[in-house]
């Protein structure tokens, strides 16, 4: 499904533009992404492929 360093987008909450996936949650529902400086975290359904 993701992988690390994919290019993904937000479909839900503030639109940061194009991230990066940096890690996944233990139980792998949520991904760690990188925008710009900032490191979030999301629910895995609340993103898609850029």
């Amino acid at each position: 499904m993701f992988e690390l360093n994919d290019q993904v987008v937000a479909t839900k909450g503030v639109d940061l533009g194009v991230m990066v996936i940096t890690g996944f949650s233990a139980g792998g529902a949520y991904i760690h992404v990188k925008a710009g400086d900032m490191t979030l975290t999301y629910p895995v359904r609340d993103i898609k492929k850029a």
